[in-house]
């Protein structure tokens, strides 16, 4: 097997727990008055020394009351907030296993999340407390069809009370710590259970370790650390239960004393506020908010001007709206690479790399990986493209429960497929051609949805746009599909009309033949996205409007 290896290796502790890492800090030390989070839920501010005091008082009290075995399962159902960092830190300090859940999905969703990760505790934002119950029962059902046994786990409520259930921390706040612990060897202690983001099937539960974050943490330290450090402030909207929302703000953020600003959910003009009142330095750039940024006045109207990085892990724009989104304010686009799989992050263009355009950016110290083709059974030409798998200290061992997806997944041991088609330069640089189950193949040709939107997203006309397949019956092959929301400016459905021909004209004219639009360019009013704006193009056929730039003879005569 051919072998690309990070230029960069790291030395990383295997004794050291996340408990134990929270209490260490970068050279020099944080001070204990470091201020390291704010919240818009609750206003509240939380600095390095209360947060381990607090932490490690609240798991004494957990710890008390409810003596759970080690290693038990905690689900932790709540917005984004300072009381979410208390809730993690508790549960790693007493033992436990956290099992993030986005508190906003539906009952049944959150029932199916139950079914992955199995709780024995759910810590739940009071509000949602009624859809946790309903989703306890559809756990218990799904379980018992197949076979297992599991029971009720014992609730406590978070942010506001409800009457019946103890609530956290008011009812657990000892005036003693509970002693850190030690293990000598963390590769095997589970730290969670995170739900995979997949676009395709229900997600899987992959357990992730203490060595597997810390590694990370390390990672991500040595690879570039003029962009993390303890002036760094980021308003954070992206749920911290999404794996790309938690290394940096529950992990590395309090070790390099990054400050974060708890958002508990995302619209434009708030976000606009708290940057300018934090004077926030790095962007979390999920592609529909980055379009916004450079389609929007709102980096007109508030203070960016100490703006330095958005991390994006979307698909890299093309040089007319990179060119706009630059103009906006005083930040540079990163490119990152990561997985639920990787405890965050596999690849990150740092902050002082030269920006190529459609390249990710380099990998992150220790990480190695391999191109396979052939399902697997070869090595793709050198450097590629091929299916990407991954091996490093901060990659997953498994998911929980679920034996068929770890055979599938883990085709040869400690080696992970991605499902990714990369190529991977001399120098450990990585770029994203697509995804195996989400290529298009128009008559045995693999077109990239990401190449595709990133023409349509650079369009004046778009707001935003997904592509997807359509399977064409009398051709037997799939015809590459856009799905675009249109700009205000076009009012009338003669104006929109002439627009999507202009729109599926534009890229048809900047790409090769068998990428071309051949299944038209749809106006819809919404694209259906997951909880952290990753775009579900298989459901894109199900949002579209009757206005196209093709009607079915026109679609006929350009095949």
């Amino acid at each position: 097997m051919r072998i690309y290896k990070a230029p960069q290796t790291v030395d990383i502790p295997q004794d050291l727990n996340l408990t134990e890492l929270l209490h260490t800090s970068n050279d020099p030390p944080l001070p204990p008055s470091h201020l390291i989070a704010k919240d818009s839920l609750t206003n509240r501010s939380i600095t390095i020394g209360e947060l381990r005091q607090r932490a490690g008082r609240i798991a004494n009290g957990l710890n008390s009351t409810f003596k759970p075995h080690d290693q038990s399962r905690w689900a932790v159902i709540l917005p984004n907030s300072v009381e979410y960092l208390e809730v993690f830190h508790t549960v790693l300090w007493v033992g436990g296993v956290a099992c993030p859940i986005n508190h906003a999905i539906k009952a049944e969703e959150i029932g199916h999340a139950f079914s992955v990760t199995r709780p024995d505790f759910v810590v739940v934002y009071g509000p949602v407390l009624p859809k946790v119950l309903e989703a306890v029962e559809v756990a218990r059902r799904d379980l018992t069809a197949e076979g297992v046994a599991w029971g009720a786990p014992k609730i406590v409520t978070v942010i506001e009370s409800v009457d019946g259930y103890k609530h956290f921390p008011d009812d657990f706040l000892p005036r003693e710590k509970l002693a850190i612990p030690h293990f000598n060897d963390t590769k095997s202690r589970l730290a969670t259970i995170h739900l995979s983001s997949g676009t395709t099937g229900k997600p899987k539960g992959v357990k992730l370790t203490h060595f597997n974050f810390v590694s990370n943490v390390y990672q991500l330290r040595a690879h570039d650390p003029a962009q993390f450090h303890r002036g760094s402030r980021v308003v954070a909207f992206t749920p911290f239960a999404h794996i790309g929302n938690t290394t940096i703000p529950l992990f590395l953020g309090p070790f390099m004393g990054m400050m974060h600003h708890a958002m508990p959910a995302y619209d434009l003009e708030t976000f606009g506020q708290l940057v300018d009142s934090n004077k926030a330095t790095i962007f979390q750039g999920v592609p529909s908010v980055v379009l916004s940024f450079a389609n929007t006045d709102i980096a007109e109207r508030f203070d960016f001007s100490k703006a330095e990085a958005i991390n994006i892990g979307g698909p890299p724009f093309k040089r007319d709206m990179l060119d706009r989104l630059l103009d906006k304010a005083p930040w540079r686009l990163n490119q990152v690479y990561g997985m639920t799989e990787g405890a965050g992050y596999v690849a990150y263009q740092r902050s002082t790399d030269k920006q190529l355009e459609g390249v990710v950016g380099p990998l992150v110290p220790n990480i190695e990986v391999a191109l396979r083709i052939n399902d697997g059974k070869d090595d793709a030409p050198e450097s590629g493209p091929g299916e990407l798998w991954v091996r490093g200290p901060n990659i997953t061992r498994g998911y929980a429960f679920n034996t068929e997806a770890n055979q599938s997944a883990f085709p040869q041991e400690g080696w992970y497929n991605t499902g990714d088609v990369c190529t991977v330069s001399k120098d450990g640089v990585i770029a994203v051609v697509g995804r195996t189950k989400e290529l298009i193949k128009y008559k045995g040709f693999q077109v990239s949805p990401a190449e595709l939107e990133s023409y349509l997203n650079s369009h004046p006309h778009v707001v935003e746009a997904g592509v997807g397949p359509v399977f064409d019956e009398s051709q037997l092959t799939e015809l590459p599909t856009a799905y675009v929301i249109l700009k205000d400016h076009l009012v009338h459905e003669k104006d929109r009309r002439t627009a999507l021909k202009e729109i599926q004209a534009t890229v048809d004219d900047r790409v090769s033949g068998y990428k071309k639009l051949r299944g038209g360019v749809w106006e819809v009013n919404l694209l259906p996205k997951n909880p952290t704006g990753k775009i579900l193009r298989k459901q894109l056929q199900d949002h579209k409007s009757g206005l196209s730039s093709l009607d079915r003879g026109d679609r006929r005569s350009k095949l």
